[in-house]
């Protein structure tokens, strides 16, 4: 049975990734749909980074649904936590692009047209993106061999900055199923086309815990 304690430290896990989440979509919406898009990826990697180690300690520091459901593929997220992590993913990210959309209309600047996805390109694009981040944080967070190391921050930080050069003019750089939905609320990209993200990034994911397990091997 559940005790208070047990009940309260699950609620701040997910309080953690609600915030992170909110924070991490916000700073992409803006940036986006602001003057300085160019730099979306630095300053999304950074912030990334930032929450990395503010929230790790405490959730694991997910912030994305398709992170979340590769930990617990691995075995290292309980079942009972994987729907309210990614509810609480989903929620914050909703707010975050809620707020980014009334903070823009505040300035009085154009709305940005949503980008329509060429689909092919776009799904291919998500998957890879979403397989290499989701493959370097469950090879720094979960195996044995690198557990306890400093630097999973940066790396991470740094991947999924490089992710969203790489893929961004193609797909949107999404590689989140919650920034995904965001960037679509904040209308940065179509909604005939927002399925694309839920579906590449939950397959990128399952696909990343698989070959985690595979190069790590059993005992990892």
């Amino acid at each position: 049975m559940a005790t208070k304690a047990d009940n309260t430290g699950a609620f701040r896990k997910y309080v953690v990734e609600f915030l992170g989440t909110f924070f991490l979509v916000i700073t992409i919406c803006m940036m986006e749909a602001g003057s300085m898009g160019q730099f979306a990826p630095i300053a999304t990697g950074g912030m990334l980074l930032a929450l990395m180690y503010s929230g790790f300690h405490i959730s694991g520091g997910h912030f994305n649904p398709a992170v979340s459901l590769a930990t617990y593929l691995r075995g290292k997220l309980n079942s009972g936590d994987l729907l309210p992590y990614i509810v609480s993913q989903f929620i914050g990210g909703t707010l975050a692009a809620m707020l980014a959309g009334f903070l823009l209309n505040s300035t009085g600047a154009a709305a940005p047209s949503p980008k329509v996805l060429d689909i092919v390109p776009s799904l291919i694009a998500e998957v890879l993106g979403t397989i290499l981040f989701v493959y370097v944080f469950l090879n720094l967070t979960t195996i044995k061999k690198t557990a306890g190391n400093i630097y999973y921050g940066v790396a991470l930080g740094f991947t999924f900055m490089s992710v969203m050069f790489a893929f961004s003019d193609i797909s949107g750089g999404a590689f989140n199923p919650a920034i995904g939905l965001g960037i679509t609320m904040a209308n940065l990209t179509s909604w005939e086309t927002i399925w694309v993200f839920p579906l590449a990034n939950f397959v990128g994911g399952v696909l990343a815990a698989f070959l985690s397990q595979f190069v790590n091997g059993p005992e990892a």
